[in-house]
C-alpha cells in the first residue's frame, strides 16, 4: 500500500512538472549556444510593414527565432545586444550580379570568388545572384552555391544562374537548360540583344518553355521596349535591365502585372558606361576605399587618361547617358504602379569592356539612385531584401522572420530618414555570425 501510494504520489509529481515545464514562458528557457538578442533596436524587417521601435530580435543556430516588441522573451542566457539608435535591416540582396573570376588573378578560382563573396559582405549585400558566369568558373561556383546552408558562413550566399542558355536551335536551347537545370541552377538567364546576330525567337522561347518545365524561372537582357514585350509575350518572368528607349505604356504595365512579370533596373551598369569620361569624387570616398584590395587594379585603368579618353569617344557613351535618364522615368512608372521591383547592378561582370561595376560599393549606389529615381526610402530596403528574394525565389533570406538565416545588418543610422544611411554600417551578420567589423562610414549628401 506504502509502495503503491508512492507511486501515485510520484506520478502526479511527474505530471505536475511537466506541466509547469510547457507552460513556463519562453524567457526561462535555457538559451541554446551562441543565442543573440538585440533589445532596443528599430527593427525594419523587409516586408514593408512599419518599423517595429525599440524592439527585440533573436537569433540562434544562425536562423531568427523571434522578433517584435521590447516585451518579446529572451532566452535565459542568451547574450544580449544593446542596439539602441540603432536600425536592424535584412542584409541586401543584389538580384542581378556576376561573380565572375578575374582572369588576370593568380589565386585560385575558388579563392578568387570567396574574396568577391566576402567583399559584397562588407558592403552589408549578404547574397547575390549571379545571372551569368563564365567557362572559368561556373562549376566551383555551383559548389559555392551547396555548400553555404551552414551556420557561420563568413561570405556572401551565392545563388547562381550558371553560363547563360544559348543554342542556334530550339532543340539546342532546350539541351543548354536541361544542363543547367541538372546543375541546380537558381534561375535561368538568356539575352536578346537587338541584333542581327540573336538567336531567333522560336529558339528564345524554347529557353522560356523548357525552364518552365524544369520549374526554373528566366530573366531575359533586354533594352528595347519592343523586346521586353516580346519576352513577356513568350512568358519570361524577370527583366533583367531597365526599358531605356521610351516610356513604358500602360498597356506595358498592365501585361506586367496580369503575366507577374518583375523588373531589375541596374541603374548603375548604365552609369558605369560614362562615369569614367573623368575620376569621378566617390573613388576617394572612405566607404569606397574599403574595398580596395578588390578594386585596386580597376582603379589603375579607369582613372588612366587613356580609358578616359575612350570612354569620351564612345558613340555608346551618350546614347547609355540618355538611356540611363529613361531608365530612372521608367523605374518611378513602374514602382509607382505596384510592378515587383528587385534592386541589382550588374556588378562584376567579367570583360574588358565592363570595368568599374564595384561588387559591394555599387549596390549601396543602385539603392540610393532608385530613391532619386523616386522610390520611397522603404520601397527600396523591400525591393533589396524581401522582394529582392521573392523575385529569385530565395528561400529562408530577405526578411528578418522566425525561420529565415539570420542574415541582417546594423545600421548606426535609420535608412528611412536617409536612404545613404545604409552605408552607416555598424555590423554584419550572416547564418547567425558576426562578420569582421568594417569601417565607420557617414551619411553625407
Amino acid at each position: 500500500m506504502i509502495r503503491t501510494t508512492f507511486h501515485v504520489v510520484a506520478l502526479v509529481a511527474g505530471t505536475a512538472l511537466a506541466i509547469a515545464t510547457l507552460a513556463s514562458p519562453p524567457s526561462l528557457a535555457q538559451a541554446p549556444q551562441g543565442t543573440v538578442a538585440f533589445t532596443n533596436a528599430r527593427i525594419i524587417d523587409g516586408t514593408g510593414r512599419a518599423p517595429i521601435e525599440r524592439g527585440t530580435l533573436v537569433i540562434s543556430n544562425g536562423h531568427v527565432t523571434a522578433v517584435g516588441p521590447a516585451s518579446t522573451a529572451i532566452p535565459a542566457g542568451a547574450q544580449r545586444i544593446d542596439a539602441s539608435g540603432k536600425t536592424l535591416v535584412p542584409g541586401f540582396i543584389n538580384d542581378h550580379a556576376h561573380l565572375n573570376v578575374d582572369r588576370g588573378a593568380t589565386l585560385p578560382v575558388r579563392d578568387d570568388l570567396i574574396r568577391r563573396l566576402k567583399t559584397y559582405a562588407d558592403y552589408g549585400v549578404t547574397s547575390t545572384v549571379s545571372l551569368g558566369s563564365t567557362q572559368a568558373d561556373e562549376l566551383e561556383g555551383f559548389t559555392l552555391m551547396q555548400e553555404q546552408d551552414r551556420v557561420g558562413l563568413d561570405r556572401a550566399r551565392l545563388y547562381t544562374a550558371g553560363l547563360n542558355a544559348i543554342g542556334k536551335t530550339p532543340e539546342e536551347a532546350r539541351t543548354s537548360v536541361d544542363r543547367l537545370a541538372d546543375l541546380h541552377a537558381q534561375a535561368i538567364k538568356f539575352h536578346i540583344n537587338h541584333t542581327p546576330n540573336d538567336m531567333n525567337r522560336p529558339t528564345w522561347s524554347a529557353i522560356i518553355d523548357e525552364s518552365h518545365k524544369k520549374g526554373l524561372k528566366v530573366a531575359v537582357h533586354i533594352y528595347y521596349m519592343e523586346d521586353a514585350k516580346a519576352a513577356m509575350d513568350e512568358g519570361v518572368d524577370i527583366l533583367a535591365h531597365s526599358v531605356r528607349d521610351q516610356d513604358v505604356t500602360p498597356a506595358f504595365i498592365a501585361e506586367m502585372k496580369e503575366k507577374h512579370v518583375s523588373y531589375i533596373p541596374t541603374l548603375t551598369r548604365d552609369l558605369s558606361v560614362f562615369v569614367y569620361e573623368t575620376t569621378p569624387a566617390f573613388l576617394k570616398e572612405p566607404f569606397f576605399q574599403r574595398g580596395m584590395s578588390l578594386y585596386k587594379e580597376q582603379v589603375d585603368i579607369v582613372t588612366s587618361p587613356a580609358f578616359q579618353e575612350k570612354v569620351r569617344k564612345d558613340p555608346t557613351t551618350e546614347m547609355i547617358r540618355k538611356g540611363l535618364a529613361q531608365a530612372n522615368r521608367n523605374l518611378k512608372l513602374l514602382s509607382d504602379a505596384g510592378i515587383p521591383i528587385a534592386m541589382g547592378t550588374d556588378s562584376g561582370v567579367a570583360g574588358a569592356g565592363n570595368v568599374g561595376r564595384w561588387q559591394g560599393y555599387f549596390e549601396q549606389v543602385e539603392m540610393e539612385m532608385m530613391n532619386k529615381a523616386g522610390m520611397s526610402p522603404m520601397k527600396v530596403l523591400v525591393a533589396s531584401t524581401g522582394d529582392a528574394a521573392k523575385v529569385m525565389g530565395l528561400k529562408n533570406v530577405g526578411t528578418l522572420q522566425p525561420g529565415n538565416w539570420a542574415d541582417l545588418v546594423v545600421l548606426r543610422a535609420n535608412p528611412l530618414d536617409n536612404i545613404r544611411n545604409t552605408r552607416t554600417i555598424d555590423s554584419v551578420w550572416i547564418a547567425g555570425a558576426k562578420l569582421a567589423d568594417v569601417a565607420p562610414a557617414t551619411a553625407t549628401r
